[in-house]
């Protein structure tokens, strides 16, 4: 079958071609138009159509250059299928405002919503933030059969690759919760009837994807999903999505380019592009991850040879969080579990809350390689 061309949003992009352009999702007070960027690689054979997101979240802009660096190494002449690629999704979120966690800043600033609470967006009585979410959702995802959407540490913490799968319970009558607060949402667009041979089926394709996604640790979840956002929006209408973080700080380091590898393992496992997925000697499930936040204030000093990666056990010393003019000890951060680092703070200062680790409790895998 000969492939067309496609036409999304200001552009058009031919067959074995890479078109750049914009989507246009309207105009705010002062008449300054609200665009999305966004990257087609449309390949001159027939393959599944694929979508690389990131940046909901001002605040954790990393996977915008993993997937810019992969991308740079895909030759759309001989890719297989198309990769629509949404870098920055919520591009205001990353240009106003900030908090002590980044210079960018986790809401919309034009309304002040989580634009990963939204999906699919509407048109209708609706926010900035969800007419955003509408219009890429109709022009890219609506397209797509698989979603990898990034995230990172914040620009307080570094983070290592890891996937976190969020798989759909057994019982198909409790495989999706409602958390939307009032006029707040999207539209019912429609979704596949949730049955058990459509649970088993979506969850071995997002293990599978996990798997070959390459990092060491994979953080998998099973419960109910919540439909506003884009990972549980996808689940409830045949899209395969894979939640992923990488990077963190603000900062271009090792785990970047970590990243793409991760990154174009995916295009190698949906056969888009030639090779095998390049995966680490070993790699864990695990059913816990731990968040850990502090209880207090001020400035966080890390243990010497606390790095990414690092075995902990419980109660294992990870910093302190001092006093900045007295230099008196405010909270000993110690380990919850014994697990990897998979991410920590390199950032000060530090309020109530902040993060100072995710840790992938190592006493909860269901499965292992190497």
């Amino acid at each position: 079958m000969t492939r067309t061309s496609i036409t999304i949003g200001n552009f058009t992009v031919e067959p074995g071609q890479r078109g750049l352009g914009y989507l246009h999702a309207g105009m705010l007070a002062g008449r300054t138009e609200v665009r999305i960027p966004v990257q087609v690689l449309h390949g001159a054979a027939d393959g599944p159509n694929l979508c690389l997101e990131s940046t909901l979240h001002g605040w954790e802009p990393m996977g915008a250059e993993i997937i810019r660096r992969a991308m740079l190494q895909v030759d759309p002449a001989r890719l297989r299928g198309t990769v629509y690629c949404l870098p920055i999704a919520n591009p205001f979120s990353i240009e106003f405002g900030g908090t002590v966690e980044s210079s960018g800043q986790r809401v919309n600033p034009a309304d002040l919503l989580d634009m990963n609470r939204v999906w699919p967006g509407k048109l209708e009585n609706a926010w900035l933030t969800e007419q955003m979410a509408h219009v890429m959702w109709q022009e890219v995802l609506s397209r797509c059969q698989y979603l990898v959407d990034y995230h990172d540490g914040t620009g307080a913490c570094d983070e290592l690759p890891v996937a976190f799968p969020h798989a759909l319970p057994a019982d198909a009558h409790s495989s999706v919760q409602a958390t939307l607060a009032d006029g707040v949402g999207g539209a019912d667009t429609g979704r596949v009837e949730i049955t058990p041979e459509y649970i088993a089926s979506m969850n071995e394709q997002i293990r599978a994807m996990a798997i070959a996604f390459g990092s060491s640790v994979i953080w998998w979840r099973d419960g109910p999903v919540n439909p506003a956002m884009i990972s549980g929006q996808c689940l409830i209408q045949g899209i395969v999505p894979l939640v992923v973080e990488a990077g963190g700080g603000g900062i271009i380091d090792e785990t970047i380019d970590q990243g793409v590898v991760c990154t174009l393992n995916i295009l190698k496992h949906l056969g888009m592009i030639e090779g095998q997925p390049e995966l680490p000697p070993r790699q864990l499930m695990v059913k816990n991850y731990v968040v850990y936040r502090s209880r207090t204030g001020g400035f966080y000093l890390q243990e010497p040879g606390v790095k990414l990666g690092l075995e902990v056990t419980t109660g294992q010393l990870l910093g302190r969080v001092i006093d900045p003019v007295t230099s008196e000890v405010q909270e000993e951060c110690r380990s919850p579990v014994n697990g990897i680092i998979i991410s920590r703070r390199i950032r000060m200062p530090l309020n109530p809350g902040g993060y100072i680790a995710h840790i992938a409790d190592s006493d909860s895998v269901i499965w292992q390689r190497g």
